[in-house]
């Protein structure tokens, strides 16, 4: 019986923990899509995730102007509740299409790039659907 008590106790400790973490992170992602969202009235947001079914996956974060310039990447990636975003500085001025070319498929297939790629595929979309 104590061990039954016991183990029902340790179970709702981790269970809040497992939400006030799960809260956190989504603060913190609300935040920095907020932020995306707020910085620019023109030009194009792309968002990509790579969710491996286990390991550690990767979000990246694309705002590019209309001009098709790489205004802002933001890439998290890590443990969920330990992560955050982090500004990819080196590529901002880039075009479109030269960030493609940097993280075409084959040369670096890390969780990174298949988040960058997925965020360029969706700007990319969404840029067909406004002409």
């Amino acid at each position: 019986m104590q061990f039954t008590q016991s183990a029902l106790i340790l179970l709702v400790i981790f269970w809040s923990l497992q939400i006030a973490g799960s809260w956190v992170q989504w603060s913190h992602y609300r935040r920095a899509l907020t932020s995306a969202t707020g910085a620019w009235s023109d030009g194009f947001l792309g968002m990509g995730q790579h969710r491996p079914r286990f390991g550690l996956g990767a979000i990246a974060l694309l705002e590019v102007g209309p001009d098709l310039r790489v205004r802002r990447l933001q890439v998290m990636s890590g443990m969920s509740v330990f992560a955050r975003f982090k500004p990819q500085d080196g590529v901002v001025g880039w075009s479109l299409s030269t960030l493609a070319m940097h993280f075409a498929p084959g040369q670096r297939d890390d969780r990174t790039a298949l988040a960058i790629r997925q965020a360029i595929a969706q700007v990319e979309e969404v840029r067909a659907r406004q002409k």
